[in-house]
């Protein structure tokens, strides 16, 4: 077969992402390419063709499927079809292994002489407990919401009504990716809403069936849990006004049940990361993970400065030029003033990530879509940041008390969870850590000047934290990066 004729037996690539929005009354499925960015827009239609190409059948028994389902296509239609997704590198490879990518990946095995993992202790975030008054964004701003098969019957079983996907399972969810079946689904979204989100905000499954009717990822949602050799992390993401709003607030609910005290304690089906054996501290530089771990500790009991991108800024200038060890969280603890000039670059590539989104989002996304919204608010923040005035005057003003409150919890809990290690090196992490607070002390005027009232806005930072991981607009810092 040459590159530019398409499988025999089509199916949607592994690297695809196939997404049911409904919006207002209008269905709409967006194939999202994590390799490119790429989206494209199908309708009901389109979508009962190419969900019948699952690597099983070709163009004829596509076209027969389809029909079954309400969709008629003549074969040379269904054929251009499949052609033009193909060109677009949107099929799969022939043999499903082919494509599978990191998706596959083995669990790495023990070092010798390491401690079995099932043994490692479960650190708990200290002094923080979760009010969750369902008013937070979690729900309605990802774009992805994973069911298992067992959670998508339950799901289905106890609102038949939604999406009428008692009996069709494919009327409520898709693959997690591609088309062929897979271990996860992903439920259909309305106006940027899980189906199965109540109109005051309240989820339906949980209404009706009780906690352990949500699927686990919503019911574990916002901890986070990584494995650093020591012990296992237990942390929360700050992607949700709930965690903001829970700060300092006692009387909540746990992160983890105080009965589960090691890494065997836990549901085998929680995602537990694994930190690195070896991580880059700064371009060219890098670190073993027991001095990134004792690193981290040092910083976390470090005192804060009063202005906590400032002091990011500092210390990422400082262990480009010193490394984990000398006074780099000196210059944390004591950092210089934000310089415009340095921020400037890191903005404008942010600014160019959401405005491009932002586009793409109006051409198919509901008005009432917070993922929408967050992301034009983003753009206008960052594109006001361009005029060096306002950015001179933002960076100028004093962190008022709160914002400073959210600022250094936001980094104690990076900190604890090691949400700062990952695929860039640690100095720009720190980096691309300052410009989200700077971008998020911005945000509230252009939310103010859209009159937006969502409960969501009332902590900017944790919106500005799922906006950037949940649509891909975190990508933004290498390109800044490579830019600097």
């Amino acid at each position: 077969m040459s590159p530019s004729t398409p499988p025999a037996r089509p199916r949607l690539a592994a690297h695809v992402l196939a997404r049911r929005h409904l919006v207002g009354e209008e269905e709409r499925v967006i194939l999202h390419d994590v390799r490119t960015g790429q989206l494209l827009q199908l309708g009901p239609r389109e979508w009962v063709l190419l969900s019948a190409a699952d690597g099983t059948r070709d163009v004829e028994g596509i076209v027969i499927a389809a029909a079954r389902e309400g969709a008629h296509a003549r074969v040379p239609a269904a054929q251009a079809f499949f052609a033009e997704l193909h060109a677009a590198g949107l099929l799969g490879a022939d043999d499903p292994g082919e494509d599978a990518g990191p998706w596959r990946a083995a669990t790495p095995g023990l070092d010798p002489g390491e401690r079995d993992p099932r043994e490692r202790p479960l650190e708990v975030l200290p002094d923080f407990s979760l009010h969750c008054d369902g008013r937070g964004s979690c729900c309605r701003i990802y774009a992805s919401i994973l069911f298992d098969p067992e959670e998508a019957a339950r799901a289905r079983a106890l609102r038949p009504d939604v999406l009428s996907g008692g009996a069709r399972h494919e009327r409520a969810f898709t693959p997690e990716r591609g088309t062929w079946p897979c271990a996860a689904s992903v439920v259909a979204m309305r106006d940027g809403r899980c189906a199965y989100l109540e109109g005051e905000g309240r989820c339906s499954l949980h209404a009706r069936g009780g906690p352990e009717a949500k699927p686990l990822g919503c019911r574990t949602f916002p901890t986070s849990f990584i494995d650093d050799g020591e012990s296992v992390r237990v942390s929360v993401a700050v992607e949700c006004a709930c965690v903001l709003a829970s700060v300092g607030r006692p009387g909540g609910a746990p992160l983890l049940d105080p009965r589960l005290v090691t890494r065997g304690d836990l549901d085998e089906r929680i995602d537990v990361a694994r930190l690195p054996d070896c991580a880059q501290v700064a371009p060219g530089a890098t670190a073993s993970r027991a001095e990134v771990v004792a690193w981290s500790r040092r910083l976390a009991a470090a005192a804060p400065p009063p202005d906590v991108a400032a002091g990011l800024f500092s210390l990422a200038a400082a262990l480009e030029a010193e490394g984990l060890a000398g006074g780099a969280i000196a210059r944390f603890e004591r950092p210089d003033p934000l310089d415009p000039a340095s921020l400037a670059p890191w903005l404008a590539a942010l600014h160019g990530r959401a405005a491009r989104r932002a586009r793409e989002d109006a051409a198919w996304r509901s008005e009432r879509d917070l993922a929408r919204r967050a992301t034009r608010w983003i753009a206008d923040a960052t594109l006001a940041l361009a005029e060096p005035d306002l950015l001179a005057a933002l960076l100028l003003s004093p962190v008022r008390a709160r914002v400073g409150d959210r600022e250094r919890f936001t980094l104690r809990a990076a900190l604890h969870g090691h949400r700062l290690i990952g695929a860039l090196p640690l100095s720009l992490a720190l980096r691309d850590r300052a410009v989200r607070l700077v971008v998020a002390r911005a945000l509230p005027a252009v939310i103010a000047g859209e009159g937006a009232d969502d409960p969501a806005c009332a902590e900017p930072i944790a919106l500005v934290e799922a906006t950037l991981r949940g649509h891909g607009l975190d990508a933004y810092a290498a390109e800044a990066a490579m830019a600097g």
